[in-house]
């Protein structure tokens, strides 16, 4: 008798065969394995890598979308104190004036389209006995060429290489990569005379 009610009545019939097909999927569904394991330790490698890159070095990275293939030249810390005079800002100041902000990120920005290119870029893909040349994001070249193990990029050599952040690729340089007038602007600002005593009347 039952097999005649399925029969005669399509609504209960069709209720019956989609709710059957929905619980399968959904037993399927919670039962499924994940395509691939979770990475567990992503905060801990991200703040190594902060270590490693420093708070200028840093800025810059971030400043890049991580799905994108890029390689970058990133001077260190004492690159930076010693080329540009920039060091990383003390956080026992109260407040930092707005002007000085803006020009630490524009001095960072500007570094950034110095000394990142859109490829990737390793030791092996430049010949032992070579130059490379690549075009960075400002349309400035670099001329990358091995030594020793390591890369120099217009005759700054590397300290650390194949550090990785997403897709980026960032090798940490014992020098700041810029062009002749970026770097003569810098070189004034380091010449200008400190403020001078006005003669008492």
């Amino acid at each position: 008798m039952r097999r005649l009610l399925i029969k005669k009545n399509p609504v209960f019939f069709l209720f019956l065969l989609i709710t059957t097909s929905s619980l399968t999927i959904l037993i399927f569904s919670l039962l499924r394995l994940p395509d691939s394991p979770p990475i567990i330790f992503t905060g801990k490698l991200r703040a190594d890598l902060s270590d490693e890159l420093g708070f200028f070095g840093n800025m810059i990275i971030e400043m890049l979308p991580e799905d994108l293939v890029f390689t970058a030249f990133v001077p260190s810390e004492k690159a930076f104190d010693r080329d540009l005079g920039m060091t990383k800002p003390n956080n026992t100041r109260k407040s930092k004036s707005l002007e000085d902000e803006e020009n630490t990120y524009a001095v960072v920005s500007r570094i950034l389209g110095f000394a990142v290119v859109p490829y990737r870029v390793e030791a092996g893909d430049v010949g032992k006995d070579e130059t490379a040349s690549y075009e960075s994001l400002s349309g400035f070249t670099l001329k990358i060429w091995r030594k020793s193990g390591g890369l120099v990029v217009n005759g700054v050599e590397t300290e650390k290489m194949g550090l990785k952040r997403g897709k980026i690729m960032v090798h940490i340089m014992d020098g700041v990569i810029m062009d002749s007038d970026f770097a003569q602007s810098v070189a004034s600002t380091d010449t200008t005379p400190q403020d001078e005593e006005e003669p008492k009347p």
